[in-house]
């Protein structure tokens, strides 16, 4: 496909809604988690249809209420999947050996390459936020007990995610919020980009990739302005 002589490179970008493949090999409880996220991602919770779900998973309503009993616990399932996921990589990251800019730069690379093969995940989290985020604090309280690592709790993450950045509590927040911000709005931003000022994104990947590059030299210059955070690394 081309657009203006170049060659139109499809992505999972946020700013797209391309066909999510419903793997019909897969267990009825993963496809309809599949069609799930695809049907949560493209209406939010409340425009979200429970017959739309099971027609694209291929199993009846009966089934499906079976599994989850409700919209709200399979949305909510949905969630703790996909940041379980997420949170659980980061912290191995931050707790795993290595010198903290290189654990550091395992972190950005596990938030962009997690939204870069769930662009839904960003879609719902659009969703939710617009929508109050009421289902997310619920979501998360649930999570409060489980173990991301062997022995590691979400209620240790801020603790243990930055415990050799030498900040004080709200500084190592901060630091966090900035690092995920940046990931995330690699995802967001692109049609706002194309639109405001007229450039062209459609190779997202190399998009992305310089992404991760200004993303960690941003962060490494953070750290690296801090020396007895890196005399602690």
């Amino acid at each position: 496909m081309k657009k203006d002589g170049k060659k139109t490179i499809h992505s999972n970008r946020v700013s797209e809604n391309p066909p999510v493949p419903i793997s019909m090999t897969g267990s009825a409880e993963e496809r309809i988690l599949t069609a799930a996220m695809t049907e949560f991602a493209a209406n939010g919770f409340h425009g979200a249809r429970m017959q739309a779900i099971a027609d694209t998973a291929q199993v009846n309503k009966a089934m499906l209420h079976y599994y989850f009993r409700s919209k709200e616990n399979l949305y909510h399932q949905i969630i703790r999947t996909g940041f379980q996921r997420i949170i659980g990589q980061v912290l191995e990251a931050w707790t795993g050996p290595g010198a903290l800019e290189t654990r550091i730069e395992k972190i950005v690379d596990t938030y962009l390459d997690n939204y870069r093969r769930n662009p839904d995940l960003i879609k719902m989290v659009l969703h939710e936020t617009i929508e109050g985020g009421t289902r997310f604090k619920q979501a998360f309280k649930e999570m409060g007990g489980v173990d991301f690592l062997p022995g590691i709790a979400s209620s240790q993450i801020l603790t243990l995610g930055a415990q050799d950045l030498d900040m004080n509590p709200m500084e190592k927040l901060h630091f966090i919020i900035s690092v995920v911000g940046m990931c995330l709005i690699s995802f967001i931003s692109p049609p706002l980009i194309e639109a405001l000022l007229g450039l062209d994104l459609t190779d997202f990947d190399r998009f992305i990739e310089q992404r991760r590059s200004v993303i960690k030299t941003i962060v490494l210059a953070y750290i690296k302005s801090r020396p007895s955070t890196l005399q602690k690394g």
